[in-house]
């Protein structure tokens, strides 16, 4: 391969893959803003800090598997954990990204929930009946498409994210250094033994666990999404680029919630709350964009889940039964409570991100190996 062929950039390219790894991203939990609330507000000003670690692992990690995503140019995407850990280990992690997604699935219908709730004052097991009936009809009915072209939603939420930020910011009448205290026992790090070392219950160590977390989600969306690239380079900018862009409107919507602490504090969805506050025209727009973001992940989520189960599905009719069993099911996983399943979800699987991680920094910059006979490549 030539020079030329590792360096050729399109911008535009780098834009539209930055924004496909946003999409992916950007869930319930992050368009409502609990993630943001429970990682990076609860620790108050400090808050900042735990952005800027996890805009780090974001960009540098998304750009190192997009370009490896390049450099392998896998068939199946799923086998990159095979690449990353050897078959045994690989072939585990899989599983659990599948389990991962599945109970993603449940954050996001229960996130719909807390929107039809909190804003549109309607019970919240509508809205999460409504999501759950939805994602089970994109699989039976093959809508998957339809997800796929919301999926552009993501850059839509980003945008609307760093908009109500800086209105909150420049229009509030509050001092946001103050009065956050009410907003720590919120805090991503209370509940693991890690809570048991200041050094680890702290704001830098949640910018770690939330990276690590989304990061680990995502790998196998980021291999494939690198593949497509024109060089490494390109590959490379994408990811980073996308990284930088999530966690800017990340700080900016933490330093809004400063604002207002002891109201975001009581609330399932606190960015539809800023919104009203000071761009109320455009709450109803952006709960709407919300709703559509949250559908965009959590049907491709269930698609992964359903897709990898089908190969020990005799027919059709299984199939149904089984995408129908498993939409319950995840409804009622909805029921622990949308802050709840982030709060215990999002930092168990933070811990195994971080191991992940480090297998990807030797892997990607220390063994630099690009060869496993044993992975099926694109023709």
């Amino acid at each position: 391969m030539n020079q030329d062929s590792n360096t050729k950039v399109s911008l535009r390219n780098v834009v539209i893959f930055a924004g496909a790894y946003c999409a992916f991203s950007i869930g319930s939990g992050y368009a409502t803003g609990q993630e943001i609330l429970q990682f990076f507000g609860a620790f108050g000003p400090q808050g900042i800090i735990g952005c800027f670690v996890s805009m780090l692992i974001f960009a540098f990690l998304g750009g190192a598997l997009m370009q490896k995503g390049y450099d392998l140019k896998l068939k199946y995407h799923t086998q990159v954990f095979h690449y990353y850990c050897g078959k045994y280990i690989g072939t585990f992690l899989e599983w659990v990204t599948i389990l991962f997604l599945f109970s993603v699935v449940s954050i996001m219908i229960a996130g719909t929930g807390a929107v039809a709730s909190e804003y549109f004052a309607l019970p919240g097991d509508v809205g999460s009946v409504f999501m759950a009936l939805l994602c089970i009809l994109s699989i039976l009915l093959g809508l998957m498409r339809l997800a796929d072209v919301i999926g552009s939603m993501g850059p839509v939420i980003i945008f609307f994210t760093i908009g109500i930020g800086i209105l909150t910011v420049l229009n509030a009448n509050t001092d946001w250094a103050k009065g956050w205290d009410i907003l720590y026992d919120l805090r991503s790090t209370k509940s693991w033994w890690f809570s048991t070392y200041d050094f680890l219950d702290s704001a830098w160590f949640s910018g770690v666990l939330y990276a690590s977390c989304m990061v680990f989600g995502s790998i196998p969306f980021l291999t494939g999404l690198g593949g497509k690239a024109n060089s490494r380079r390109e590959a490379f900018l994408g990811g980073f680029l996308g990284g930088v862009a999530l966690m800017i409107a990340s700080a900016l919507m933490m330093a809004a919630m400063l604002c207002f602490p002891a109201e975001v504090a009581k609330l399932q969805v606190p960015n539809l709350f800023l919104a009203q506050q000071f761009a109320p025209a455009l709450a109803l727009i952006f709960s709407v964009i919300l709703l559509l973001g949250i559908y965009s992940t959590a049907a491709p989520m269930f698609w992964v889940v359903i897709n990898k189960l089908e190969q020990w599905m005799p027919n059709k009719t299984v199939k149904m039964v089984v995408t129908v069993v498993l939409g319950v099911v995840a409804y009622f996983g909805a029921q622990i409570g949308f802050g709840k399943l982030i709060g215990f979800l999002y930092p168990l699987m933070g811990q195994v991100g971080v191991l992940m991680i480090v297998v990807v920094l030797v892997k990607v910059f220390i063994l630099k190996d690009n060869k496993d006979p044993g992975l099926e490549r694109e023709e």
